[in-house]
């Protein structure tokens, strides 16, 4: 593997694990605020938090095994 492959697969990581603890900050802050303002749509928005934790999740779990088998 050539040392450009090595840069790029580092790189990718990183964002993968910044973009995965950005949507843990997110998650929190959403929590947050459904305790302190009370709406009847609050769910849709706890829902579309914790799908994009789940995608987040997802994507560093893909970029993890790329890494470590190829």
């Amino acid at each position: 593997m050539d040392l450009k492959g090595v840069f790029f697969k580092v790189i990718i990581l990183l964002f993968a694990i910044f973009y995965f603890f950005y949507t843990l900050v997110i998650s929190k802050q959403v929590k947050t605020m459904d305790k302190t303002l009370q709406d009847k749509y609050n769910w849709i928005i706890l829902f579309m938090t914790s799908l994009q934790v789940t995608a987040s999740l997802i994507i560093l779990i893909i970029v993890l095994l790329s890494i470590l088998i190829i």
